[in-house]
């Protein structure tokens, strides 16, 4: 493997009990902003990824995502297709990769917005959770924990949350405080 991608997306949801449903796919989330950090085997960052996608599923930003994300309608609007982020996301993170994220949200959302566009992308890259990594080596509670709560118990200082690029690099760090060799023999398909 030539590299780790550090994926965070944020999602819009609709303002209404509406879900939007095309090819098969009921949308729950429709992805507005990627962030990544791709990170070579030693964990070295490389490059970054930012792009806001313009939605078609939920085109005004949902108030309590504003609220949380400050991301708003405008900046969205200002976005790519989804069509073209992700094909460009999917280029820029290259064919010997995996994805890491925290909880498996992100993949979930991602291949269903891939499902929901009618797109073919091909096999995504294998996809770790390191949230479970970190309840296995740091807390061993058997339970999920926030990114902001990881961050605190390593005493790491995080860039500013809910943005998708900054959660990116925030997972990296945390990523940095594990034993990436014992998480990736332990972890479960």
């Amino acid at each position: 493997m030539t590299s780790y991608i550090v994926l965070d997306l944020e999602f819009n949801y609709p303002n209404t009990r509406f879900r939007s449903e095309k090819n098969g796919v009921v949308l729950h989330e429709d992805i507005i902003e990627f962030g990544a950090v791709k990170l070579d085997e030693k964990l070295n960052q490389l490059d970054t990824f930012c792009r806001f996608v313009k939605p078609t599923a939920y085109p005004k930003v949902n108030r309590d995502v504003q609220e949380l994300t400050e991301i708003t309608t405008e900046m969205i609007w200002a976005g790519e297709p989804f069509e073209v982020v992700v094909r460009d996301f999917l280029r820029w993170c290259g064919d010997d990769s995996a994805f890491i994220t925290w909880s498996d949200n992100d993949i979930i959302a991602l291949e269903d917005n891939i499902g929901y566009h009618g797109l073919e992308v091909g096999e995504l890259p294998r996809c770790f959770n390191i949230q479970w990594m970190f309840d296995d080596q740091v807390t061993q509670e058997d339970r999920d924990f926030a990114l902001s709560y990881a961050m605190w118990k390593l005493e790491i200082k995080p860039a500013p949350s809910h943005e998708a690029l900054n959660d990116a690099i925030n997972t990296a760090e945390v990523l940095r405080h594990l034993d990436m060799s014992e998480g990736l023999e332990e972890y479960e398909i």
